[in-house]
């Protein structure tokens, strides 16, 4: 009993210090600017913080399993990219993004075999496929931007429910799905359990290797429906699209209080790290600060997480 009650424990003040963290950017940010807190911008941080917050959901679970995925921003591009040009050859805009989740996944099963069945390391397979992706985006349609979607398309990145924006509500309940089955499913244990001892995993009789290709898989396709969002709200897909999110992915998630080497973290930290991420950068974008700055600052906060045992309960 006192094993379980001493980690829920570390769980909770973990959580706490984020709480507070991201109390204290809110109102900080809203003594700075009369519009920080005005409804407005409150439905554009949340119609930003979509696209991150997909891709932060599988992310969560493959640091949790001790790996990490670099190549989620590019897989987001490429199947951005993928779809505009199943579009523009004729093919009904529905099927062109079945097209372009479809090969989302298969990039992620790629990781997925060379990191579990291989067993390579997942740092370099991902950023080869993130060069790779990111060359293949150019080669595709030459760098140009691809529009002129049908109006029933942009419903998913544009369109309001009751006040709030139809792809954060998507989100919200995606993690609250995930967060079900994290909590409910034998899988949570497995993820879990390779974080903590892959070798203990392996000798119970659990396939690591199926269980590590589920997870990149998922990577792939989560990133994949990112970039559909994505298209949808800026409405064009272009080979930039999803530059560095990866790293606000990782940030949201360690701020969040998954632990960088594996075995702990939870998607509810992960959802509150993400919340301090895109105030954060709201607010520091309302106050006119430069981007390069904006790293910086970003950065910071990251070391911060990844260093303070408060953060990750360590």
């Amino acid at each position: 009993m006192s094993v379980w009650t001493g980690r829920f424990s570390l769980k909770s003040s973990s959580l706490v210090v984020q709480l507070i963290l991201l109390l204290f950017i809110l109102v900080l940010f809203s003594i700075w600017s009369p519009y920080f807190l005005s409804a407005t911008n409150f439905m554009n941080v949340l119609n930003q913080m979509v696209e991150v917050g997909l891709i932060a959901i599988p992310m969560t679970l493959i640091i949790i399993s001790g790996a990490m995925d670099l190549s989620v921003g590019s897989i987001l591009a490429f199947s951005a990219v993928c779809i505009g040009v199943a579009f523009e050859r004729g093919i009904n805009i529905w099927v062109s993004v079945g097209i372009g989740l479809l090969a989302g996944l298969l990039c992620g099963a790629v990781n997925g075999y060379l990191i579990a069945r291989h067993r390579m390391q997942a740092i370099v397979v991902t950023i080869g496929m993130l060069v790779m992706l990111r060359g293949l985006v150019y080669v595709v349609n030459e760098g140009r931007p691809i529009s002129g979607f049908p109006d029933s398309f942009y419903f998913l990145g544009q369109r309001f429910i009751g006040g709030v924006p139809f792809n954060a509500i998507f989100l919200v309940v995606i993690f609250l799905i995930a967060s079900f089955v994290m909590k409910k499913t034998r899988f949570s244990a497995y993820v879990y359990g390779i974080g903590n001892n892959e070798e203990v995993v392996r000798y119970s009789g659990i396939s690591v290797v199926r269980i590590r290709f589920i997870l990149f898989m998922l990577s792939g396709l989560f990133s994949a429906l990112a970039g559909v969002f994505l298209m949808s709200r800026l409405a064009s897909a272009e080979a930039t699209s999803g530059t560095n999110i990866e790293l606000d992915v990782i940030t949201a998630t360690l701020i969040g209080g998954t632990h960088i080497f594996g075995g702990r973290g939870s998607l509810a930290g992960t959802f509150v790290g993400l919340l301090i991420i895109v105030f954060l950068r709201n607010g520091l974008n309302l106050l006119g600060v430069s981007v390069l700055y904006q790293a910086v600052i970003l950065g910071a906060l990251l070391l911060l997480a990844v260093g303070n045992k408060k953060f990750n309960g360590a």
